[in-house]
């Protein structure tokens, strides 16, 4: 939730167009990035997240399994949705409970304002409302949304940056803003990696912690491994994330320009 791009966050080389000829996802991390999907693809991003919080004997383990999907309608526009479905369990007073079912549903748009050119970050906007349409356990009193703006930078050819500053209602009467800071390092042609620090500005400051890897398996398919903690909490909390993303390219070449390579920033 989150465009930390994957592989392709950092492979060097830029073009005037949205599309590129390798995947470029929101996954792993917690950052999105600066550009969308080009005109005419279909990409499909989704992954397990497992946490664990607390010591024993009360340790609870949850399991998240969240899809995207994003829908290229221009160069600089894309729509996306997404869909989350959870297994929580908690401690009560009378033992563990646990609770399954849709627990997240989202659909908004993201538009690429620039891209990264020197010291000219790229940059976009993202907004989605925040559905009521989950199982019981996990539905939102109404309606919520979410907005994302962020930034990307190329600092060398094999490291990138990118920041974003979100604001959310998250529909039960929660307001939070919050940042993501994220540093990306190209380590091959196929394999990338990432540290992340990211948190709330709104009430306290927090500061919570991931990092990770992707592989690219061909130039539209790629795996992602991650796992991060919670720097404020006093219990002890952490997870561990894996995912996969593909994308179909529904497009003319002629479409978006040459098909060279080209930084997520």
């Amino acid at each position: 939730m989150k465009y930390f791009c994957l592989i392709l966050l950092l492979v060097p080389g830029f073009l005037a167009a949205q599309y590129r000829p390798t995947i470029v996802t929101g996954r792993p991390g917690q950052a999105i990035g600066g550009l969308t999907v080009g005109r005419q693809v279909y990409q499909v991003q989704t992954g397990l997240n497992i946490g664990w919080v607390g010591d024993d004997p009360d340790r609870v383990q949850n399991f998240t399994e969240t899809t995207v999907l994003r829908v290229g309608l221009l160069k600089h526009l894309e729509v996306s949705g997404v869909l989350g479905v959870s297994s929580v369990e908690s401690v009560t007073p009378t033992g563990r409970i646990r609770e399954r079912g849709i627990s997240n549903t989202q659909i908004g748009a993201r538009y690429n304002f620039l891209q990264n050119d020197g010291w000219r970050p790229s940059l976009a906007f993202q907004g989605r409302a925040l559905l009521t349409a989950q199982d019981e356990a996990f539905r939102r009193d109404r309606t919520g949304a979410a907005f994302i703006v962020s930034a990307g930078w190329s600092l060398t050819d094999v490291v990138g940056f990118t920041a974003n500053l979100n604001r959310s209602w998250t529909g039960n009467d929660t307001r939070t803003t919050g940042y993501v800071t994220t540093l990306g390092f190209s380590l091959s042609d196929k394999w990338s990696s990432f540290v992340e620090m990211y948190g709330a500005l709104s009430d306290d400051f927090t500061t919570n912690f991931d990092g990770g890897f992707a592989y690219l398996v061909s130039p539209n398919v790629a795996l992602d491994a991650s796992a991060g903690w919670d720097g404020n909490s006093k219990l002890d909390s952490y997870f561990v994330n894996f995912g996969i993303s593909f994308r179909f390219d529904g497009r003319n070449e002629a479409d978006d320009g040459p098909n060279s390579r080209i930084n997520e920033f």
